[in-house]
């Protein structure tokens, strides 16, 4: 796994050609800059079918969200809108859950989505959703106060672009913020279930609990990516959990051992990064913020 083969796709973040399979096909990391990525053709069609697929089965998804309010509402409570700046748009919002409470807290919500399931289901919610993505959809410059990507950015085949583009429509000052995995943690415990094949069942546990997005991000290619885009005042840090066990990756009663195992894996991820002053980030998820400098267009 260490020969160096040509990328199908240049890296998302460099544009290097030279890539090195890592954990397992097909994902490489770049020589370059160090990004772990999918190497596959038609990543855009492969992710659009996959959330087809996804908004399909309204039930999965509707307990995906509930175990994000609490990750939703702890963002609104720490991001309020203000008079003349309560312009949101959330970017791949799915059915809309985010929106609905974005706008219970005074936002004046839009959302955009590549999926025409999940479309569908916001609209029947009443909300302003647009079926494209933030890279094709024609929107005003300078139209938004604050955008919002939860567990998107590491979804799209050019997160550069995407961060580009919400740069573009953001107002001077304005807040983008998105949400990816961690890659070191999920890293570890892929390592963690090859080292441990001898006992199957435990394997199998750690097997479930580990992913790999189509961009994987570490905590510096996603500042370099948002450096990239033209942002400001960059901040990285561990993101909140989800409560339990969204993705039924465990047995029956999963759930609630999950959120016990969860709890403690925060705290211990909050210890590591205070100590560390912020440089060491071990949580499963990252969550961005930046803003679009005062003054630029």
């Amino acid at each position: 796994m260490t020969d160096v083969a040509h990328a199908t796709r240049p890296c998302p973040l460099c544009g290097g050609a030279g890539v090195t399979p890592v954990f397992y096909p097909p994902l490489v990391r770049c020589g370059g800059c160090g990004l772990v990525f999918r190497n596959l053709p038609r990543v855009q069609e492969r992710v659009q079918e996959e959330f087809d697929d996804r908004y399909q089965r309204p039930q999965e998804e509707q307990r995906i969200q509930e175990r994000r309010r609490a990750l939703y509402r702890g963002f609104l409570a720490r991001h309020r809108p203000a008079p003349g700046r309560n312009r949101l748009l959330d970017v791949g919002c799915g059915t809309g859950e985010f929106l609905l409470l974005a706008r219970a807290e005074g936002w004046d919500v839009m959302g955009i989505e590549i999926a025409k399931a999940g479309v569908e289901g916001a609209r029947k919610a009443g909300l302003p959703v647009h079926l494209g993505s933030l890279t094709t959809l024609d929107l005003p410059e300078s139209s938004f106060d604050l955008v919002t990507l939860w567990n998107v950015l590491d979804f799209v085949p050019d997160p550069v672009e995407q961060a580009r583009a919400a740069h573009r429509v953001l107002a001077p000052g304005g807040v983008f913020v998105a949400r990816v995995v961690n890659l070191a943690p999920h890293a570890a415990l892929y390592r963690a279930s090859r080292l441990l094949r001898r006992w199957p069942r435990v394997a199998a546990a750690l097997d479930r609990q580990y992913f790999f997005s189509q961009v994987s991000f570490s905590a510096r290619t996603l500042r370099q990516t948002l450096e990239r885009a033209g942002f400001e005042a960059i901040e990285v840090a561990n993101s909140l959990p989800t409560r339990g066990d969204p993705y039924r990756t465990l047995l029956r009663g999963g759930d609630r051992a999950l959120q016990a195992v969860k709890r403690g894996v925060f705290a211990l991820t909050r210890l590591v990064a205070a100590c560390s002053g912020g440089r060491v980030l071990v949580g499963p998820s990252l969550l961005a913020t930046a803003v679009k400098e005062a003054g630029r267009g």
